[in-house]
């Protein structure tokens, strides 16, 4: 029985590691040590332990002080799963209706379901491309946007929030404390090295950190 927990244990570990890579590609277009162990909540030390004998699996491919990224392999593991998830979370908003936040948390659990229940909740949802963040559902075709960072778009343009990449908890978490959100429409006001300032549409201004702001896309007029 300890045997079957642990290795449980290896491959939830196995599947965390692999997704917060490709989650941070697809946000920042790379994947540092460092955010790797601050957004699972371990040491630096710990992560790079892991990366090493996920590298040894050739899941994944060392940078040296740079970067980590996936290999073939790694990737097709990581969208598998990200897939599920994806899937997930537009069922528990559309059919049960969840809020954005809980159905983020809640389809960690419905991403381990066998294939079959996930691919017919797919069909009855509609087949949709993106989740409710605006995130992209692997193995869906779909038209690409040209989306702009919130971290770099240029100032005095009214933009619509169109994508939160990542759908890391703490970034979700943060900006739905400031009511926003998908489909939100921001004007930016101003920029410095620290933060973006937006006024929301209630005529509220706020002062969104560039860490945060990177996470965002949007598309301006």
């Amino acid at each position: 029985m300890h045997k079957r927990t642990s290795s449980t244990a290896d491959a939830g570990r196995v599947e965390d590691y692999l997704t917060t890579i490709y989650r941070l590609e697809e946000a920042l277009g790379i994947a540092r040590t460092t955010d790797i162990s601050r957004e699972l909540g371990v040491t630096p030390a710990t992560a790079s332990k892991v990366i090493k004998k996920l590298e040894e699996k050739n899941l994944v491919k060392r940078v040296k002080y740079k970067y980590v990224t996936l290999t073939d392999d790694g990737r097709k593991l990581a969208e598998q799963i990200i897939r599920r998830h994806r899937i997930s979370e537009v069922f528990l908003v559309k059919i049960l209706g969840f809020n954005d936040i809980e159905a983020h948390m809640y389809a960690h659990y419905l991403e381990h379901l066998p294939d079959v229940i996930i691919e017919r909740a797919f069909e009855v949802i509609g087949k949709p491309s993106m989740c409710p963040h605006g995130n992209p559902i692997p193995g869906v075709e779909r038209y690409k946007e040209e989306l702009e960072n919130l971290s770099t778009a240029d100032i005095h343009r009214k933009c619509v929030i169109q994508r939160i990449a990542g759908e890391f908890v703490n970034i979700l978490t943060y900006l739905h404390s400031l009511g926003i959100r998908i489909g939100s429409s921001i004007t930016i006001t101003r920029r410095d090295q620290r933060y973006v300032l937006v006024e929301l549409e209630n005529g509220s201004s706020i002062e969104l950190p560039i860490y945060i702001a990177r996470y965002v896309y949007v598309k301006c007029f």
